[in-house]
């Protein structure tokens, strides 16, 4: 059997591949440039240990959205790198498909996966790819995110009867004491493309995070069984009754509650824990849709206070618009292992990158094409199905990327 390592080491695309073109009759003339790809891999992947099964990189010219696909399902004759493309700008996007065996002698299906933007050919180039892995989850993910809330009675604003869905991905019952549902203090726009200066906050690292609500329990208090979920929103109250075509959350698990005047308590809705946000007053979540969400599963027997000592810490970070040396005091980090979900959320006028590393969420669920646009209340996430058991169990898609997960449906 062909061990992936051949592949590390030179991963063609081109000699030993097929390729193929979206167009119907595609000119036989035109011209093409040698792209060279230059195969970065991360240091946690254990090649050794891993069996090939197929690979795929997908070009897409911006323009004419034309589509060239090369793909291998062998892993012999793999000695060139390079693959052949027409002047143009292109996104990408790569796989590598392998199996590792486990301790007991059952196989893993495991994936590497890559992403890029605009990248330009007019001539003879190299491009670098930098692979990471994407291990769907077998545990909980968020199922569906509705952050811009339901349209207001003038439909020019959104309502507070958001919500998030926690999904028991697996088939056996989890416990979701402790789980911290999370917002980037990073806004995923534009004017909001800071450099950041201090390395502990670097995406790859931790996630810098604003608010950070914790489902109570002492570890067995929340079971969620198998193909179930449970529903945290903002206020636990009926919001048809105040705009007609609202959500009733009256029946939801948990709600954030800021002891606060502005804010309405559900007694017979449990509140989540407030271990950190930015907001002196009340909490909303961004019905921009242009931040990250994080589900975190805290070390156990971390108290918040133990938290808040060890990563509320300031960052630095330089300014984009005036380019002055900033200084933000209203973060926590939390560090990457200790996400098991996450999405990117952002339009495609104004995103550039997302609050989350690319091994957590390589790129973003769109809530829109334009900034702003008031088309987005009333709209939510929700991830895709990925197959369906013989007992009628739901499996949830999750490739570690929002913008293939997850597709935007009227709230009901």
């Amino acid at each position: 059997m062909k061990k992936i390592a051949f592949i590390l080491a030179s991963l063609s695309l081109c000699a030993g591949f097929t390729s193929c073109s979206d167009n119907d009759n595609p000119d036989e003339n035109t011209v093409t440039y040698a792209v060279t790809l230059n195969n970065n891999f991360p240091e946690d992947f254990d090649s050794e240990q891993a069996e090939f099964v197929s690979s795929s990189i997908v070009f897409t010219e911006l323009n004419t959205r034309n589509v060239y696909t090369f793909n291998s399902t062998s892993a012999n004759d793999m000695a060139m790198e390079i693959v052949a493309l027409p002047v143009g700008i292109y996104d990408y996007a790569g796989e590598i498909n392998y199996t590792v065996t486990l301790a007991d002698d059952t196989e893993k299906a495991m994936m590497l996966r890559t992403i890029g933007n605009a990248v330009t050919v007019a001539g003879d180039c190299s491009l670098s790819l930098e692979w990471f892995l994407s291990n769907p989850s077998e545990g909980f993910v968020i199922s569906e995110i509705y952050a811009a809330g339901s349209p207001n009675a003038a439909g020019t604003s959104g309502l507070k009867d958001t919500y998030v869905k926690i999904y028991n991905n697996s088939s056996e019952i989890l416990y979701a004491d402790g789980l911290a549902f999370c917002e980037s203090s990073l806004v995923n726009s534009k004017t909001n493309n800071y450099e950041i200066l201090t390395p502990e906050n670097n995406i790859n690292v931790n996630f810098t995070a604003g608010t950070m609500w914790v489902i109570p329990g002492n570890g067995t208090d929340v079971p969620v069984k198998p193909g179930e979920y449970i529903t945290l929103v903002d206020q636990a109250i009926d919001w048809s009754e105040q705009v007609p075509g609202a959500l009733n959350h009256t029946g939801a698990d948990f709600e954030w509650y800021d002891d606060h005047a502005l804010d309405t308590d559900n007694p017979s809705v449990s509140n989540l824990d407030k271990w950190y946000s930015y907001s002196k007053t009340i909490w909303v979540m961004s019905n921009q849709c242009n931040r990250s969400y994080a589900l975190v599963k805290i070390p156990q027997g971390m108290t918040v206070e133990d938290y808040l000592t060890e990563y509320q810490k300031p960052y630095e970070y330089i300014n984009p618009t005036t380019g002055t040396h900033m200084t933000n005091q209203t973060s926590c980090r939390i560090p990457n292992i200790w996400i098991i979900d996450g999405i990117n959320l952002g339009n495609a006028e104004s995103y550039v990158h997302g609050a989350l590393a690319r091994s957590i969420d390589a790129s973003y669920a769109k809530i829109s094409d334009k900034n702003s646009d008031v088309q987005r209340f009333g709209k939510v996430f929700v991830r895709k199905t990925a197959a369906t058991t013989a007992d009628g169990r739901v499996i949830l898609q999750d490739t570690d990327d929002s913008a293939v997960d997850f597709i935007l449906q009227s709230a009901k």
